[in-house]
């Protein structure tokens, strides 16, 4: 009987033994899977926003709206991790800004460029099992540039760990306000630098998203059209603040007016897309529907219960006004050139002269269905937008915007010109041929990098 009883207790000790051996190669096998999905998301705020944590919606919008789009990584499951930093700019006195009591630009980049490496350095050090994404919005897309430079000195497949999306942004070598003041360098007082173009030239995928007439990140490539500066300026105002909306500082507006389904088509759709050959980096540029010029007259309206004469006005005017702003930029240049301002615009002025008559006519059309007397046309515009237009009808008018001596809206594929852009498809954090993916040890390397 004794013996009988020791057999069984040693049998069901074996079969305890196999079960808890079975748990924990479960357990451990969903931990390893859990963290070979879980990316981490580092994001880098804009000027007036410290710690994005403190602000609500903003980091999840950073997320849904452009970061899970644009990369594999964080497709499924993505960790949002707030970079905090001075975040200020002397000596502009709006909200959060600093005014004169608060730090110069290259002082408060360099904070954050100074904590993110920290972070990447530390708790969110990439790794082939543990891939970052670094996010940076307007002043944060500048210190998420700076970082990536540094960050170039690493052996590719430590670089092949680390994916970049970058929104309003003031580098962007062909439209950023910054590179188009290059050759500024360095202004003394301001202490802000300038003509340090976000690099492309890297094994860190990137996606650089701006909306259309943002005065940040598409500003006029020639300030001689003062009529695309003031308009460029209006965008600041009224464009450059919505990409997160609606969040805690923004709540009651919508990115660019869109809507977070009709932003998510803009970004996917490849009419929109531009990437040169050999490069990083896939720009973005998502059309705006409204000149931003023309939003004071808008809210005007709205504020004064004329619109019955203000939205016909701006119907009217708003096609050729979009194609007198147009000639301020040179939509045939790549958005990964460094562009710097120019004095002498270059387009043709007999596309030009037929461009204009056509939006007259579109505008006439435009006002009359904006008064009732006749139905809204269905077309999209040649090369203006309506001021009733939906999002839709716009991509592709803004899309084409004046031919400028190339008579493109867009670069000509690689067949046509090697130095010119292709549009593409947004990568999720593709990799290129001959990367290999690296273990842990990016720590180091990234130290040496930022020393």
């Amino acid at each position: 009987m004794g013996i009988l009883i020791r057999s069984v207790a040693r049998a069901m000790v074996a079969v305890l033994a196999a079960a808890l051996c079975a748990v924990v190669t479960a357990v451990s096998g969903g931990v390893t899977a859990a963290i070979t999905l879980t990316a981490t998301a580092l994001i880098v705020p804009g000027t007036a926003v410290p710690n994005p944590a403190n602000v609500p919606g903003y980091m999840e919008n950073a997320v849904d709206y452009y970061i899970s789009p644009t990369t594999a990584s964080c497709a499924s499951v993505c960790t949002p991790v707030p970079v905090p930093y001075i975040a200020q700019f002397w000596p502009f006195p709006w909200e959060g800004w600093g005014g004169l009591d608060g730090a110069k630009l290259d002082e408060s980049v360099a904070s954050g460029v100074a904590q993110l490496t920290s972070d990447l350095v530390g708790d969110n050090n990439p790794s082939a099992d543990s891939p970052v994404v670094v996010f940076g919005y307007s002043q944060g897309a500048t210190v998420a540039g700076n970082v990536k430079s540094l960050l170039s000195k690493l052996p590719a497949q430590d670089q092949a760990n680390i994916n970049f999306v970058l929104i309003g942004n003031p580098n962007r070598p062909n439209g950023g306000l910054f590179e188009r003041l290059a050759m500024f360098g360095t202004v003394p007082i301001l202490d802000a630098t300038f003509g340090q173009p976000t690099p492309t030239d890297t094994e860190m995928s990137t996606v650089d998203v701006a909306f259309q007439y943002d005065g940040v990140a598409d500003f006029p490539l020639y300030p001689v059209n003062l009529l695309a500066v003031l308009n460029a300026t209006a965008g600041f105002w009224y464009t450059h603040g919505s990409y997160l909306a609606p969040d805690g500082r923004n709540p009651d507006a919508l990115p660019n007016g869109l809507t977070p389904a009709e932003l998510a088509a803009a970004i996917a759709d490849p009419a929109h897309q531009q990437r040169l050959p050999d490069s990083d980096t896939t720009y973005v540029l998502i059309p705006t529907v409204n000149l931003p010029l023309l939003q004071p007259l808008r809210e005007f309206g709205a504020f004064t219960r004329t619109e019955f004469l203000t939205t016909p006005l701006i119907a009217l005017i708003q096609p050729a006004l979009r194609v007198l702003i147009e000639t301020g930029y040179d939509r045939s240049m790549p958005y990964g050139q460094p562009a710097p301002f120019r004095l002498i615009p270059r387009f043709n002025p007999i596309t030009v002269t037929a461009d204009l008559i056509d939006a007259i006519g579109q505008g006439i059309r435009d006002a009359t269905a904006a008064t009732g007397a006749a139905p809204q046309p269905v077309t999209a515009v040649h090369d203006g937008a309506s001021a009733n237009s939906t999002p839709t009808t716009v991509r592709q008018a803004t899309a084409r915007s004046v031919r400028q001596r190339s008579t493109q809206a867009t670069p000509p594929s690689p067949a046509s010109a090697s130095a010119t852009a292709s549009p593409g498809t947004v990568e999720k954090a593709e990799q290129r041929p001959g990367r290999k993916t690296a273990g842990r040890g990016t720590n180091q390397s990234i130290r040496s990098a930022a020393a």
